[in-house]
């Protein structure tokens, strides 16, 4: 009996704990790693005190529960803030009433999620038996719970959390002390070159952004400095030299709608290809009928009652939200199709790619649809939160599939991580964004400044956008991120030189994965006093 209620215990724990790192992860950052590995390393240190005999099997639920939480707050952290940069008085308005802004956010990421989970279900069968996709992530947690040398791992990211956690102590203080390590340094006191002036090298919560740099590594590094070279030597000279009558700013800001809008086209383009090469290689059949595991007539009602009532409550929570039924109709079926491609590229690379078919349904909804604003962000986070919740089941239920585990136990487990990721999300949100407002330094939200910007994009300078437009386009060519690139542009140079450095670090290692739980236990310390200041 003991396993079960230790089991539950630790699962909300985790799931909580995953949801508010990712949280501030996905707000501050452009990147949102995955958070499962750096659970599993956690639950084995706490089953390692535990005397149990099977710890792989409740290892692997709480890894898979906490894992949803993880990926909705990175998919909310993407999206939902894109309100803020686009209506900031409506946005403070809801922020006057927690309860209204936690109620709003829960129940986006209540339906969204159930909606995600409900075409896992339905693609299960077919991704995993019949097309036996890898789901590298599921593979990778199943590796590291079944290892037993992964304990030492586990001391590593241990090592790696109380390090981080020392440093922020001594650098913000405690209970009244003042901290000993300064926040900042200015090493070039008054230097210039040009316009570009160096700035205080801070080191204000820098372990964390180490940290995000070391595990993303050079796929994160390398576009960034691109975007910080780029402000120096292309767009800054750009400005001064052809548009000088265009305040830096505005500048700036037209020239990052016209890459996004590249980014955007080049996306939406790309995605009629996935979808062809999908139905070619038999993915019409999930549109076709049920799937084979649902052939049996107990399991036919049980999945169609499911669908019922999933759907019923996305189409509630839409009207209530002003949503017209033709547009109710076009969300659900664009992010089914969206979702379900998504999860055929996560079942053979590992990425769960939230930001592309985000835009992909949003854009033509812009046009199609009469909307405001807080419907264009809601299909956008709805988006992502299905195609990412969908990701993350399949990751779990492949587990469970290597594993031994009961496919209905994993189920239970995973309906149990989005009913709690839904209650305290809001919540969690609500107090970072109190404390770290957004657009700040801590809360920089690029990627919803991103989406903000292909939505603004009308009112800016139209050869300005034309210029950012190419550029996005000669990024794409030259194989660079445009919206990692587009992070080096607009956040603050000590972030990007924060990032930069752990990437590089990166680099410098022989093994990068043997370097990962000790750099996982500074983001997650790192991440979760940030959270923790919120609270106080």
């Amino acid at each position: 009996m003991i396993v079960p209620i230790v089991s539950c215990f630790f699962t909300t724990l985790l799931t909580i704990f995953a949801t508010a790192i990712m949280s501030y992860i996905a707000m501050a950052t452009p990147v949102g790693p995955w958070i499962a590995p750096s659970i599993v390393l956690i639950a084995l240190v706490i089953f390692k005190c535990i005397p149990v005999k099977d710890k792989t099997s409740p290892i692997a639920l709480i890894a898979s529960s906490a894992s949803v939480g993880g990926i909705i707050a990175t998919a909310c952290g993407f999206s939902f803030p894109t309100l803020y940069f686009a209506a900031p008085s409506l946005f403070m308005n809801w922020m006057e009433s927690p309860l209204y802004f936690a109620s709003a956010l829960g129940g986006l990421v209540l339906v969204a999620g159930a909606y995600g989970i409900w075409i896992a279900n339905m693609a299960e069968e077919k991704l995993l038996v019949v097309e036996k996709l890898d789901f590298p992530i599921g593979q990778l947690v199943y590796k590291m719970i079944a290892a037993t040398q992964q304990l030492r791992k586990s001391y590593e990211l241990l090592v790696g959390f109380f390090s981080s956690l020392l440093f922020s102590v001594l650098q913000q203080g405690i209970a009244g002390i003042q901290g000993i390590i300064p926040a900042s340094l200015t090493l070039f006191q008054g230097g210039h070159i040009g316009s570009f002036a160096f700035p205080a090298l801070r080191f204000d919560f820098a372990p964390l952004f180490w940290a995000v740099g070391f595990i993303a590594g050079p796929v994160i590094a390398a576009p960034l400095l691109v975007g910080s070279l780029s402000k120096l030597m292309v767009v800054d000279p750009c400005n001064a030299f052809f548009f000088s009558t265009i305040a830096n700013s505005e500048f700036l800001l037209a020239f990052c709608s016209g890459m996004v809008i590249a980014s955007a086209a080049a996306g939406i383009l790309d995605s009629p290809v996935h979808w062809y090469r999908s139905l070619k290689a038999g993915g019409w059949n999930i549109w076709c009928g049920l799937p084979q595991w649902c052939s049996l007539p107990e399991l036919s009602r049980s999945f169609i009652v499911q669908g019922i009532l999933v759907i019923g409550g996305a189409l509630f929570f839409l009207s209530f939200w002003g949503f017209g039924f033709v547009a109710q109709g076009y969300l659900l079926i664009t992010t089914a199709v969206c979702t379900y491609q998504m999860a055929v590229i996560a079942g053979k690379i590992g990425l769960a790619q939230l930001g592309r078919w985000a835009t992909f349904v949003m854009v033509p909804a812009l046009f199609l649809f009469n909307l405001n604003v807080v419907q264009i962000v809601f299909i956008a986070t709805f988006v992502e939160i299905s195609g990412g919740v969908a990701c993350d089941i399949l990751f779990g239920r492949k587990i469970a599939q290597l594993s031994g585990i009961s496919r209905n136990t994993m189920k239970l487990y995973q309906y149990a991580g989005l009913i709690i990721t839904a209650l305290c999300i809001g919540i969690i949100f609500w107090l970072l964004i109190s404390h770290f407002p957004l657009g700040s330094e801590h809360l920089f939200a690029q990627r919803a400044q991103a989406r903000q910007l292909l939505l603004a994009a009308q009112s800016f300078n139209v050869i300005v956008l034309l210029v950012g437009f190419v550029f996005g386009y000669l990024l794409k060519l030259l194989k660079f991120n445009p919206m990692l690139v587009l992070g080096g542009l607009l956040m603050p140079l000590h972030l990007t030189i924060s990032l930069v450095f752990g990437g590089a670090l990166s680099l410098l290692v022989a093994d990068k994965d043997e370097y990962v739980p000790f750099w996982s236990g500074v983001f997650a310390a790192g991440s979760l006093y940030m959270v923790f200041s919120a609270l106080v």
